[in-house]
């Protein structure tokens, strides 16, 4: 079975700790910080997982099935796919939704859900014998054809209501 592997460049558990300490220490972030953090802190209910993420071991899986750090890690790759614009639609879509009222961590969900979506089309695709690479153009298109719906209609075709 093909394996594909995103890379987030500099995201491990460390770094989160790291960045999770100096949120409680009221230490003032920087660069990618400030979205690690805002990724962090948009998750209450796992602050207490964050005080241990860099000193446990192991399955990070909680009892009630979520892994708070793939989920945060998932965030930190939507967040930098629209700071840097790659793709621009990613930006774009980002935008539109937050003007339309949708709230910024609502928009980084729907984008999670596009996004993990296509992820499992190119593994599939792969375990076909159709290669493995990521169409970040086929991303792109669904995000550019979601950005104008209205929020129950993007989460009417995303299966969620």
């Amino acid at each position: 079975m093909s394996k594909l592997v995103i890379e987030l460049e500099g995201i491990d558990k460390r770094h989160l700790a790291y960045v999770w300490g100096k949120m409680k220490a009221g230490l003032t972030l920087e660069g990618d910080e400030v979205y690690i953090g805002r990724s962090l802190a948009d998750h209450p209910e796992w602050y207490p997982f964050f005080d241990t993420i860099g000193i446990l071991e192991g399955e990070d899986e909680l009892p009630d099935g979520s892994n708070p750090f793939a989920h945060v890690s998932m965030h930190i790759l939507i967040g930098t796919q629209i700071q840097h614009q790659r793709p621009p639609e990613a930006e774009t879509f980002y935008r539109v939704r937050v003007r339309k009222g949708d709230t910024p961590h609502d928009v980084i969900h729907m984008m999670i859900n596009v996004f993990q979506r296509h992820l499992v089309w190119t593994v599939q695709r792969g375990t076909e014998g159709g290669g493995n690479r990521f169409d970040i153009n086929a991303y792109a298109q669904t995000l550019k054809k979601l950005w104008k719906l209205k929020s129950h209609q993007i989460w009417a075709r995303l299966g969620a209501e």
